[in-house]
């Protein structure tokens, strides 16, 4: 559904893995939170405009489940203690779909899957603040 915010968000790791959420409206504009590990913390904004969003949604769309189901990607051959990804679709109503991934996945599909997530986050532009990045004192986790 074309009035979906879309939400792509990854959760910590055993290592140094980066921890962000980024959400992006229909209209274009881009939410980003950096959590941990990544090379922005905090809350960052720009906009992007509709057509990078539609290039998003379409680029998302076979992964997207049944409209208010969430699943998880199946995946053959797991590393453990890796980040999970979790891809939500919300439409104004509050109807969320999702979907969810461990980045530790390394079958085929799953790598794709991955590839897909980074060339979208290079397409909005922020790839760079959600790149990981070590501060002083920061434990693992």
């Amino acid at each position: 559904m074309a009035s979906e915010e879309i939400r792509i968000s990854r959760g910590p790791c055993f290592g140094f893995c980066p921890v962000y959420k980024v959400a992006v409206t229909p209209a274009g504009r881009v939410d980003f939170t950096g959590e941990r590990h990544t090379a922005v913390l905090g809350p960052r904004s720009r906009s992007v405009g509709p057509a990078v969003y539609e290039e998003l949604r379409k680029a998302l769309k076979p992964l997207r489940p049944e409209t208010g189901k969430e699943s998880a990607f199946a995946c053959s051959t797991e590393t453990t203690d890796m980040s999970q990804l979790t891809i939500e679709w919300v439409a104004a109503n509050g109807v969320r779909t999702a979907l969810t991934y461990n980045m530790g996945c390394r079958d085929e599909a799953g790598g794709a899957l991955a590839q897909t997530v980074e060339d979208q986050l290079r397409r909005l532009e922020i790839d760079g603040w959600a790149s990981q990045k070590t501060w002083p004192g920061e434990s693992r986790g």
